[in-house]
């Protein structure tokens, strides 16, 4: 989607050489969880896939849901879209959720979608894997795994007695 690749082009510096490992995977969390909502197109879950992740490089910290998500409320905030950042922020705050997302279809489709990259479609749920390898042709993964394995890793030996902050149950 084309406003994912508009937010992420701000961003341009942050990401770096990373850039286009970081956009590819939010176009593909995208187009998996439109795809389980069956819907052909979602602002609103555009702007989640740009902003879930990315304060991962915006302060190189692993501790980024909330940070992430304020990311995306000043983006909403300067923008003209009608959307309530709560809705936004919920999205990103939960989607690393071990647990179904109760109550909001939404939260629950871009979980599993993040799950669907996350093990490079090895997890489909009901996503035909033909279009598992579309999406992952069209947008390759540009090392996206091992450079987020990378900086777990990192965080890991920096803070051994503190677990991930970015899973929830």
């Amino acid at each position: 989607m084309k406003l994912i690749t508009q937010i992420l082009h701000k961003f341009n510096a942050d990401l770096g050489e990373e850039f286009n490992a970081y956009h590819n995977h939010a176009q593909r969390v995208y187009h998996y969880a439109v795809t389980l909502l069956l819907m052909r197109e979602n602002r609103k879950l555009a702007i989640c896939a740009a902003f879930h992740d990315l304060d991962i490089w915006v302060n190189n910290h692993m501790d980024y849901l909330n940070h992430s998500a304020e990311l995306a409320r000043k983006y909403i905030s300067a923008s003209d879209f009608e959307l309530l950042p709560e809705e936004v922020s919920f999205i990103i705050k939960q989607h690393h959720k071990l647990t179904k997302i109760k109550g909001n279809i939404e939260a629950e489709a871009f979980r599993k979608a993040d799950l669907i990259d996350l093990s490079a479609g090895k997890i489909h749920f009901n996503i035909p894997m033909s279009l598992v390898q579309s999406i992952e042709s069209q947008y390759p993964r540009h090392d996206f795994t091992k450079i987020i394995l990378k900086k777990a890793l990192k965080h890991a030996c920096r803070h051994p007695l503190k677990p991930f902050p970015m899973v929830k149950w």
